[in-house]
């Protein structure tokens, strides 16, 4: 009995060791989405690189973690809510690094635009998607590291807005390759970087859901959304 209160103070630090590392590994994932954005508007294939170069370090955080809660599943033997803690980071560790590699095919697709000397047309808000993809990876993790169901539904509202923008801007670029297909390089590598925000947001939601299970125990169902 003399142990358990040493074994358990050190499972919780390991828990909130585990949440710093989840932090660490959106941020980096931000810092990414930022870079993407920038090295479009600007053309810069050096800051294009970077954001290529930084998903090392996600992925190095992925594994990292994914090794974290492993260990804690192997000596802890947690149960109830501890072990949904844990393998909530471990689903949202697979979509916050898929989420990263959206960002870098992102920076790829503005490298291909600058490489064809065709620099960034305004044919729809790109910054605003991209906007509005940083926001609600930011409220996702607030959710999770501060167990905010009121967080959680805000998020999964906003992707309603996410897809609606999505698809006029889907349609615009459409009609606009419909009417000029001699902007069609542009054209497609914008449907491209808009897909890939569109998808990573639906990642973003998958994260929600599971800060929902998190809290409740239950499964988010799509009619529990208003």
């Amino acid at each position: 009995m003399e142990d358990e209160v040493p074994v358990r103070q050190q499972f919780l630090e390991d828990l909130a060791h585990l949440q710093s590392k989840l932090v660490e590994m959106t941020l980096r994932t931000d810092t990414m989405l930022e870079g993407a954005l920038d090295s479009l508007l600007a053309a810069d294939l050096v800051k294009a690189k970077a954001v290529v170069r930084q998903d090392d370090a996600v992925d190095a955080l992925d594994l990292e973690i994914e090794a974290l809660c492993l260990h804690l599943i192997a000596l802890q033997s947690p149960v109830d809510q501890d072990l949904r803690v844990i393998s909530t980071a471990l689903k949202a560790i697979t979509d916050i690094e898929r989420i990263a590699d959206y960002a870098v095919d992102i920076a790829k697709a503005g490298r291909r635009l600058t490489r064809a000397n065709l620099p960034y047309q305004p044919l729809v808000d790109v910054p605003e998607l991209f906007g509005m993809t940083r926001q609600m990876l930011s409220r996702a993790v607030y959710a999770l590291t501060h167990q905010d169901l009121d967080v959680v539904f805000e998020v999964i509202r906003f992707d309603n807005e996410v897809d609606r923008r999505y698809i006029v801007m889907r349609d615009t670029l459409m009609e606009c390759l419909s009417e000029d297909n001699s902007q069609s390089v542009m054209i497609l590598n914008l449907l491209f970087i808009i897909t890939y925000l569109e998808r990573a947001c639906d990642h973003i939601v998958s994260i929600a859901a599971r800060v929902h299970f998190l809290i409740t125990g239950e499964f988010l169902r799509p009619n529990d959304v208003a």
